[in-house]
């Protein structure tokens, strides 16, 4: 099987959608809890060439703003106590993208811990992909700034610029 693109929401990947109807785009819900019960039905069923998680993050540094796409090479998760935390990585590269440290989070406006992004499904993600041996990425675009009220988010720049690049990339 192939490369298989992976979205928390239809509203983020429909400008892909629409762009590229030849790439296999599928939605694995929002949340840790979401994706990791995607992750295992799928993984059950199926093994990709090549897995990648594609959405819209928050930015914890003013240098990655709105519109922004990135490569997260590692997340972890947040709340976790430091005795107990892991880091969980990427195990492809693919393009030419900024690489960063994504902090998977349960509610917005958690504390950065050094990264760069935070989003909610990465690191359940990778974990996933790391326990059934698939190759994995992910490419986030920067929707708003961490802790900016949501009238300042701007989805529809960062899905727009997230679709233009996955569309260079595969």
């Amino acid at each position: 099987m192939g490369t298989v693109l992976l979205f928390p929401t239809e509203l983020e990947a429909a400008p892909l959608r629409r762009l590229r109807p030849d790439l296999d785009i599928r939605i694995s819900g929002v949340g840790a809890a979401e994706t990791a019960r995607f992750m295992q039905r799928m993984l059950s069923a199926e093994l990709p060439s090549l897995a990648v998680l594609c959405g819209t993050a928050g930015s914890y540094d003013s240098a990655y703003g709105i519109g922004s796409v990135v490569a997260v090479a590692e997340e972890r998760m947040d709340g976790v106590p430091p005795q107990f935390a892991v880091t969980y990585r990427a195990t492809a590269d693919i393009g030419d993208l900024p690489h960063v440290t994504g902090n998977t989070v349960s509610r917005s406006v958690a504390p950065a811990a050094g990264a760069q992004i935070e989003n909610m499904e990465g690191a359940v993600f990778f974990a996933s992909c790391a326990e059934a041996g698939v190759p994995c990425a992910e490419i986030r675009a920067v929707s708003n700034a961490v802790g900016a009220p949501r009238g300042e988010w701007n989805i529809g720049a960062a899905v727009g610029r997230l679709a233009e690049t996955i569309d260079k990339l595969f």
